[in-house]
């Protein structure tokens, strides 16, 4: 009688989540393991003196990609689980608030400032510079001056690298890939939220993120069990000694840590042991984020580019959904997740607090080791290198840390499809 082939997801967020449920509809058997407490991973909430808290930024569902669309609202019913939002943010700077996107909205700056950006778009879309690096393309694109007073500091707060040194084409997708012309046109005829990131996005009406987390754990088999040891014998793969045997493995957890799980055999069989000493060198940034309880204001995100203040955002969750507030905060405050990219201490970021807007109050923090990804020019060579190799035994990498790419939950589903396709061809065969 021919064994069943059943697969093995490591890691319980929204990739891992998300593979667990395209294999169940595609018939194929599969085991989540999670070694934490909780489900979620950098999505994950938890409910902080009766607050919603993200613990790692706050994170929203939105995506223009149809496919992706149509699998998220086939799981919740979005007229009664969801709110539909539209992104009110903007950029504090030297005291003021600007709209986001600072570049189209010129005529909230000082005259003389705006002046400057102006003559500079009119000179770039003149001549047309090619693009290496990062930091090239916001001079390229933005100018001098847009660059010196949010671009560049915002950036180099956020990713605490040098920006010469960060490949375009990494942030190809995530960047508002406008030209100096367009911005003129577009501040001329006040288009101004056609080329914005997430102008509206979905929002649960209860629970925040976790929500999602908990509608995408029903029905799948989960185990709480750290992955420590993985093997490859007789054309299976086996997790920890078990007697399960599995036909293939999704792995979403971090890429880095393969090395340590992997068996000795198993990496000596593959010849990987050289990239995977390389890909160790891999770098991420860690992220502090704060739960506070602030004014009511109509904002839904603020962005610090200041070097003088610690955190680079401020996210007005409570605005999301009333539900995310306590009722004992008084009906004049929300809650808000401040985000800091490093370990910021309690105490610092307490002393933080005066140079924010709207009088935020200190409720709880979580410290997150490891949150945003870094690239350099060989990363992605690195990770495709080892992807290949992998595929020989039925191993696949999806989402943010396992393919080292900077995944939002729409592009960690996205990519959970493209795996589960691969899978489903791969054991089949």
């Amino acid at each position: 009688m021919e064994e069943k082939s059943k697969v093995a997801i490591i890691g319980g967020g929204i990739s891992g989540l998300s593979c667990a449920n395209i294999l169940k509809e595609k018939n194929i058997e599969s085991t989540l393991f999670e070694k934490e407490n909780s489900l979620g991973g950098l999505i994950s909430c938890s409910i902080e003196s009766g607050n919603i808290f993200h613990r790692v930024g706050g994170h929203v569902f939105n995506t223009k990609k149809k496919h992706v669309l149509n699998w998220f609202w086939n799981k919740f019913d979005c007229e009664k689980e969801f709110v539909k939002a539209n992104r009110n943010a903007v950029i504090f700077l030297n005291g003021s608030f600007i709209n986001y996107p600072i570049e189209l909205n010129i005529n909230q700056l000082k005259r003389s400032l705006g002046e400057k950006v102006i003559n500079e778009l009119i000179e770039l879309s003149k001549n047309k510079k090619i693009s290496k690096s990062f930091e090239d393309f916001l001079f390229n694109n933005f100018g001098k001056t847009l660059y010196s007073i949010y671009f560049g500091k915002y950036n180099k707060k956020i990713w605490k690298r040098d920006l010469n040194k960060i490949p375009l084409e990494w942030l190809e997708d995530k960047l508002p890939m406008i030209k100096p012309q367009e911005i003129l046109i577009q501040n001329i005829y006040s288009t101004k939220k056609d080329n914005m990131a997430h102008s509206s996005f979905y929002y649960p009406k209860k629970g925040g993120s976790q929500f999602i987390v908990e509608r995408l754990s029903k029905d799948i088999v989960i185990e709480k069990n750290n992955i420590d040891k993985i093997s490859y014998k007789n054309k299976h793969l086996i997790l920890n000694n078990g007697k399960e045997k599995y036909s293939g493995l999704i792995y979403t957890g971090d890429i880095r840590d393969i090395k340590n799980i992997f068996t000795n055999e198993l990496i000596e069989e593959l010849e990987i042991k050289e990239i995977l000493n390389k890909i160790d060198n891999l770098e991420s940034n860690s992220t502090s984020t704060f739960l506070c309880e602030c004014d009511k204001n109509e904002y839904s995100w603020i962005y610090f580019p200041s070097e003088d203040i610690k955190p680079h955002r401020m996210i007005m969750t409570g605005n999301f959904s009333n539900t995310n507030n306590n009722k004992n905060i008084g009906k004049n405050r929300i809650t808000c997740t401040v985000e800091c990219s490093g370990e910021v201490k309690k105490e610092i970021f307490i002393n933080e607090l005066k140079k924010l807007p709207f009088n935020p109050k200190f409720i709880t923090y979580n410290y997150c080791k490891n949150s945003y990804i870094v690239h350099n020019s060989k990363t992605r060579f690195l990770v495709d290198s080892l992807r290949k190799v992998l595929l020989k035994k039925n191993i696949f990498l999806c989402g943010r840390f396992a393919e080292w790419e900077y995944f939002n939950m729409d592009n960690a589903i996205e990519s959970a499809m493209k795996i589960c396709s691969s899978v489903e061809s791969c054991i089949k065969l």
